[in-house]
């Protein structure tokens, strides 16, 4: 194997394991498409959280729909057709409006994940 041949297959083999590693751990991907999506809310500490929720996520103009059950601790939400939204931006927002609730509140999402 020449030197050119052996600098591909070590650059494939790593490009294969960057696909892989995030699928094995869980995590989700970096941009939401338009669709309805379910995830985890680390923790909802009162009656007040779910409706903060959806005020938070209903307020962002990518967002058309939110939906929030406290027994489960869960999140449903909807990206608009034709948006798109980071995590990230998702995360941050809900991190802001748990500040505002405190109590213990922590809005973070996990096992984020399309709706069937």
């Amino acid at each position: 194997m020449n030197r050119k041949s052996a600098y591909f297959a070590v650059a494939a083999s790593l490009l294969l394991v960057a696909m892989i590693v995030p699928i094995a751990s869980g995590q989700t991907q970096d941009v939401l498409n338009p669709g309805t999506y379910t995830a985890k809310v680390k923790a909802i500490v009162c009656g007040g959280c779910g409706p903060l929720i959806v005020k938070t996520m209903q307020g962002m103009k990518e967002i058309e729909g939110a939906k929030v059950d406290q027994a489960e601790s869960t999140l449903q939400f909807t990206v608009k057709s034709g948006a798109t939204i980071k995590v990230a931006d998702l995360q941050k927002s809900l991190k802001t409006a748990a500040g505002k609730m405190g109590m213990g509140a922590d809005y973070t999402l996990s096992d984020l994940k399309a709706a069937k």
